[in-house]
């Protein structure tokens, strides 16, 4: 059961065109070589960073809280085959989970979705096997967005400033438009890995003339 319905699921059609060209912010920074390894791709969508994976030689499991998504994701496994298993399934708890340990997770730009940072940061440290590895990606909490941009790529409301938490939407174009988004404090985000039982290994920030993605690298302790 989930606890939540996803507010994806009524831009799904839109968001699959809008992102269709996208790359993944997480793709040049996930541990190598992946063959053989059972990831989890957390808050999957329709599947774009399986694929990758997947390509890689990884074995994946994909979860994410919108049906529709997930049912994009399920026409393209069927239409050319990876092997990857997708489950609709709420990242905030680990009901869905099966039981058997995964090596790695990644969850590429989806923390900001997620209502319960908290509550997701606990179903990875549950999932994975000891010493297992995950990483994740944002926009960069820390910077309003790049200039000239306006609100529309801005990590947080106007209004409110850098310490006002919580979900707000751009209410333009975009994502976050569409879909609003989480806006957390970058404390924040690093206390909540701690408390659920994480170990850093490596921060990468991504961007041109000031960062724009964060990478966070961690683990779960062997």
């Amino acid at each position: 059961m989930t606890s939540t319905i996803s507010r994806y699921d009524d831009h799904a059609d839109w968001y699959v065109d809008y992102t269709r060209e996208w790359g993944s912010a997480a793709t040049d920074f996930l541990p190598e070589p992946l063959v053989g390894q059972r990831i989890l791709d957390l808050g999957c969508g329709w599947g774009q960073l399986s694929r990758v994976l997947a390509d890689r030689g990884a074995r994946v499991t994909g979860v994410d809280l919108s049906e529709r998504l997930l049912g994009r994701a399920r026409e393209l496994e069927a239409e050319r085959p990876a092997g990857i298993e997708y489950r609709h399934g709420d990242a905030t708890r680990a009901d869905w989970w099966d039981g058997v340990g995964f090596d790695g997770a990644v969850c590429n730009m989806a923390l900001m979705d997620m209502d319960d940072l908290a509550g997701a940061l606990s179903s990875v440290a549950t999932v994975l096997e000891p010493g297992g590895w995950f990483v994740f990606t944002l926009f960069h909490p820390c910077f309003p967005g790049r200039p000239g941009d306006g609100a529309t790529l801005s990590s947080w409301p106007p209004e409110g400033g850098y310490a006002t938490e919580g979900w707000w939407s751009t209410e333009q174009t975009g994502v976050r438009g569409h879909v609003g988004a989480n806006h957390r404090m970058l404390s924040t985000y690093l206390n909540a890995v701690l408390a659920a039982g994480l170990e850093f290994v490596r921060f990468t920030e991504l961007g041109d003339d000031i960062p724009q993605r964060l990478v966070v690298h961690t683990r779960r302790p062997a």
